[in-house]
């Protein structure tokens, strides 16, 4: 079952969000999914919701970038927190005698977060004098469960994995109700038919990220120019009801991989036959796409882009300028090309590489005036929610590539 739009129970109270590896990215794909107006109260890398209208079922299908969802079941002056308080909520929620649960803090000086985690040692006599037998779990090294943990343990349902955030002199206790699928993410990374590495590798994550940072519409069209095996498409076929998903590449190669790809998601159940009809393919330039689309006739653009050839990490700055230029010119002719195809709101989202080796750095980017002159204005998802303008970084530790995630809007020239 895949989410197509906000569909369940609404809920009308405070909730948590836990953000993965990039909190500002996680932060910035919620404030477009849901049209948050407020910003939540950050605390470390999650945050609490107030105002919102909330689906927990259908955020954590649709968000890529939140690992954990759950409800804030009480908030108290940090002066009055007691392990007697965590004893009763569990017996406010019961869920039998013999119960397991996980325990995290976030926020909080380092003296209130030390005092916070002996609470779960002392919670176990609490509930063993009220008849309660419970074991806490934690991570092998000690750290907070993964959300696959919690899941694994049936935490959600059968214990329960507290998630206590600190905040100024109020702390703020949550009970998980969500967790991100990580078997199903993983599916789509590591199953796939064909994954060609030495062109890069857009992890599903990531590419879902983009496509909710579109704000894709019911009955828009959607273009990848740049599709490589597919990982738009798919996110994009999976997480909206956009009427055409078109996916684009110079390489037949390219083309027939995410062709390939797309039709094992149906085949595995994923995606079904009439998602399959919504799907596009087509070998072609993304220099010269207005001789395949009329003007006007795409909404939203969505596609990572050139990463450029593979990097060894002998590389050193010379090299990779000329690398970085290569790229540079390629958005540009391409940008260009397709400013008329976009609708008159249409958005679109890219990502620029940066480099490091041990031997230089090198960095992709157009100037705000260049984008002007295309015909672009540079959105920042997270503007009024933050002092300054930044750029969205995506990078893992140890890789040589970093992703700047842009969200363009098309102007009129």
């Amino acid at each position: 079952m895949h989410f197509k739009g906000f569909q369940g129970r609404i809920q009308s109270m405070k909730h948590f969000l836990i953000f993965g590896n990039h909190p500002r990215i996680a932060l910035a794909e919620y404030r477009i999914v849901t049209h948050a107006e407020q910003k939540p109260i950050l605390v470390d890398y999650g945050a609490i919701e107030e105002n919102q209208e909330w689906d927990g079922n259908g955020l954590m299908d649709r968000l890529a970038g939140t690992v954990k969802l759950g409800d804030i079941v009480n908030s108290i002056p940090s002066r009055d927190i007691r392990t007697e308080t965590f004893a009763d909520i569990i017996q406010s929620f019961p869920r039998g005698s013999n119960i397991a649960f996980g325990f995290t803090v976030l926020g909080g000086t380092e003296k209130e977060r030390r005092s916070l985690l002996h609470i779960p040692i002392a919670l176990k006599q609490v509930l063993k004098d009220r008849g309660i037998r419970c074991r806490w779990v934690t991570s092998k090294d000690g750290k907070p469960l993964t959300p696959a943990a919690v899941a694994k343990l049936n935490l959600t349902t059968d214990g329960y994995d507290f998630v206590v955030l600190a905040d100024r002199a109020h702390v703020h206790i949550g009970l998980t109700t969500h967790v991100q699928n990580a078997d199903a993410w993983s599916e789509r990374d590591y199953g796939r038919p064909v994954r060609d590495e030495t062109a890069g590798m857009l992890p599903p994550k990531l590419a879902r990220i983009l496509v909710n940072l579109a704000d894709i519409r019911p009955g828009q069209t959607v273009l990848d120019p740049f599709c490589g095996n597919g990982t738009v498409l798919m996110e994009a076929a999976l997480a909206t009801q956009a009427a055409r998903i078109i996916g684009t590449d110079i390489d037949a190669k390219q083309t027939a991989s995410s062709t390939q790809n797309i039709e094992w998601l149906i085949t595995r159940g994923i995606l079904s036959r009439s998602d399959q009809k919504r799907i596009e393919h087509a070998t072609a330039d993304a220099r010269f796409l207005s001789k395949r689309f009329a003007e006007g006739s795409l909404d939203r653009i969505v596609t990572e882009g050139s990463l450029g050839p593979p990097l060894k990490g002998s590389e050193d700055e010379r090299a990779l300028n000329i690398v970085r230029k290569n790229i540079e010119e390629l958005w540009t002719e391409t940008l260009r090309e397709l400013h008329p195809l976009l609708s008159s709101d249409g958005k679109l989202i890219m990502v620029w590489p940066s480099f490091r080796t041990a031997k230089g750095s090198a960095a992709a980017e157009l100037s705000s005036d260049t984008l002007a002159k295309l015909g672009y204005d540079l959105i920042h998802p997270l503007e009024g929610w933050e002092n300054r303008p930044r750029p969205l970084l995506y990078h893992r530790e140890g890789q040589k590539i970093a992703r700047r995630i842009l969200v363009l809007r098309k102007r009129t020239i």
